[in-house]
């Protein structure tokens, strides 16, 4: 599936085996990270076994947890980490990607830390494995002290006792406890007293979504982010990616800035560094002359372009000095908007302007035209027009 998202993007509906131009990771990214918003189908097919797992907690007995149950065992149905428990060798494939979602995300728990347990009387709620204190379960924060529990999978009511007059929480030990294990029981009780049981009945949380609730939207952009730690756009880029999709230009436009600002376009120098520009092909700007075409080069300080710029800021009533890069660029145009609807017409005076630029080189290049800066502007006015 991945395969075919692919060649569809980078090569129409012909398809075939074309320049993947940006990492497939980034292309996933919502846009207003720096990506086409494109779904991750792997990090899908995760959300939706996820949506399994979070079923099997709630409330009811249909057929199909029945069935699971015979098979599998009771455990699954209050068990939200699942990590140490073994899975059956002659399981389905299915079941199997179900058991291993805990081990999806390498650096923690992803989904004992997402699903958390509410507790009300506590009778439904595992003191130790359950995610209802904190932000990791019982066993994991004291792990020496889970070892020496005779209770180990004991509710949390069963822990609550009455004594005299009133209720205090009891923990049995298989043996006595140094010194340093009585502080840690310390710390226990410091945690666990604050909390209050009441008459309701226990119930489980969806961590990362504000109402509670699992949705696989949620948990999409939950892995999303997890999976993807250290990809992310310093804060100023990933605000120029956001802002290129607020405009009236057609999607593939925009798509083409988009691939334009990573600077991931077929110029003359990227096709040279992926060893695609063959010796006797030209490697000079079709603009001037003696210089190699670079994408900032051919948008931005070639001769012919800067006067392309400096007649769209005349248009635009705005003086500024050709920045050093195309993000700086659209900053300074979409900056120099006054109000929201100006500011739509300058976001589509700046698309029309780079597709304009490059339409005209692909005409030099392949059709033996002219790189003309006066036939550029006519063309950016024109288009400025139909779609304004």
């Amino acid at each position: 599936m991945v395969r075919i998202q692919r060649e569809f993007l980078w090569g129409g509906v012909k398809g075939g085996n074309k320049i993947k131009w940006v990492k497939w990771s980034v292309v996933c990214k919502a846009k207003r990270m720096g990506g086409l918003g494109v779904r991750d189908i792997k990090i899908v097919n995760l959300s939706l076994l996820a949506k399994w797992r979070w079923r099997l907690l709630l409330p009811g007995n249909p057929l199909w947890k029945q069935v699971l149950v015979a098979k599998y065992g009771n455990h699954i149905l209050n068990r939200v980490i699942w990590s140490d428990i073994r899975i059956p060798s002659l399981a389905s494939k299915w079941w199997k990607d179900v058991c291993s979602l805990d081990k999806v995300v390498e650096s923690k728990n992803w989904l004992g830390e997402s699903i958390v347990r509410k507790v009300g009387n506590g009778f439904s709620t595992y003191f130790w494995s359950s995610n209802w204190i904190g932000e990791a379960p019982l066993l994991e924060v004291f792990p020496r002290l889970y070892s020496l529990s005779i209770h180990k999978d004991s509710m949390v009511r069963d822990f609550y006792v009455q004594e005299g007059g009133g209720w205090r929480w009891s923990f049995s030990w298989r043996r006595n406890l140094f010194q340093w294990e009585e502080d840690l029981v310390t710390r226990l009780r410091e945690m666990v007293e604050p909390v209050p049981l009441s008459l309701e009945e226990d119930y489980w949380v969806w961590s990362p979504d504000p109402e509670g609730k699992f949705s696989v939207k949620s948990a999409y952009n939950f892995l999303g982010d997890e999976l993807r730690v250290g990809e992310d756009l310093e804060e100023e880029v990933a605000l120029v990616f956001d802002n290129i999709w607020g405009s009236p230009a057609p999607s593939k436009v925009i798509a083409f800035s988009w691939q334009l600002l990573y600077d991931r376009i077929p110029s003359r120098r990227n096709l040279e560094a992926r060893g695609l520009l063959c010796l006797d092909m030209p490697w000079e700007c079709v603009g001037c002359v003696g210089s190699v075409e670079s994408t900032t080069h051919l948008f931005l300080h070639c001769p012919s372009a800067m006067k392309v710029w400096q007649e769209v800021f005349r248009w635009l009533g705005v003086v500024i000095v050709i920045p050093p890069s195309m993000l700086v660029l659209f900053e300074l145009v979409r900056g120099s908007a006054r109000n929201k609807k100006t500011r739509l017409g300058f976001l589509m005076i700046w698309h029309a302007s780079i597709w304009c630029i490059w339409k005209a080189r692909n005409n030099a290049l392949f059709a033996n035209g002219t790189f003309s800066p006066n036939d550029i502007v006519e063309e950016i006015d024109e288009l400025e027009m139909v779609h304004c």
